[in-house]
């Protein structure tokens, strides 16, 4: 399994996914933060109903309070670096090669899953430091106060808790689409046409949508819980959803003739 993990992590170095992936993690989250700051205050219909307010950016959280305006952004960065490495097997036909070194194939997904999970997390606490050091950098400049800002190793040990676990299961479902449809194009338009297209649009028909919907689950995740989603009920279901998609992908790799 450790070779398994060390051959994927090698692949995962390329500068393309590193700067595409854990960049673009940083990137989005420390421009999102920046925005908050520049629009505090300034919420309405559409998007900016999700902008912080001054007294939120004030609070002792307040300096990644903008980090929830790119958890989708991440989100979607990592479902991408899943599904580029996944499909990237097909392409190359390196799948072939590994599928023949390593007649197991359960441990092929496992030990895949296991590398990006890592690579996840360094996306995951580059976008939490990011957020945190674009904040520190922006309250003088925006006039807000960074008294009541307090205990930042703990609150960012949370925030990137819920940011890590989040990406991995928007990760997750890009692996699994890709692995079925054997392209990245199709896995990363799908996750991104359902969880920020289609179930918004679901959400909006229904006055009580479920609870359990994969971006409602997700929009939870990232926020360390919601007034309708408890952080504990999100955490049970985006277990449940990435325990569920590696599984699905197990059997698809299983099944799935790919040495011909």
């Amino acid at each position: 399994m450790l070779r398994i993990m060390r051959s994927e992590i090698i692949r995962l170095m390329r500068p393309s996914l590193i700067v595409g992936g854990i960049g673009s993690m940083a990137g989005a989250s420390g421009v999102a933060t920046l925005i908050g700051f520049a629009a505090a205050g300034k919420s309405g219909p559409g998007p900016g109903q999700y902008i912080p307010t001054e007294a939120a950016l004030a609070a002792p959280d307040g300096y990644i309070a903008g980090l929830m305006l790119a958890a989708n952004l991440i989100g979607i960065a990592a479902l991408t670096v899943w599904a580029i490495a996944t499909a990237t097997d097909f392409s190359s036909g390196m799948v072939r090669l590994l599928a023949q070194a390593e007649p197991r194939r359960w441990r092929l997904i496992v030990g895949k899953v296991l590398a990006l999970v890592l690579f996840t997390l360094v996306g995951a606490l580059a976008a939490t430091l990011a957020a945190a050091g674009t904040a520190a950098a922006c309250a003088p400049a925006f006039g807000i106060s960074t008294s009541a800002w307090a205990d930042a190793v703990p609150t960012l040990l949370e925030t990137f808790r819920n940011v890590a676990l989040a990406a991995t299961a928007w990760g997750a479902i890009g692996l699994l689409i890709a692995l079925v449809t054997r392209s990245a194009g199709v896995a990363i338009a799908v996750g991104i046409g359902y969880l920020v297209v289609l179930e918004n649009m679901i959400v909006a028909a229904i006055s009580e949508p479920p609870k359990w919907l994969l971006g409602t689950t997700l929009t939870a995740l990232a926020a360390g819980g919601t007034p309708a989603v408890p952080f504990e009920t999100a955490a049970w279901q985006g277990l449940a959803y990435i325990v569920g998609c590696v599984l699905a992908a197990v059997a698809v790799t299983h099944f799935r003739e790919i040495t011909d």
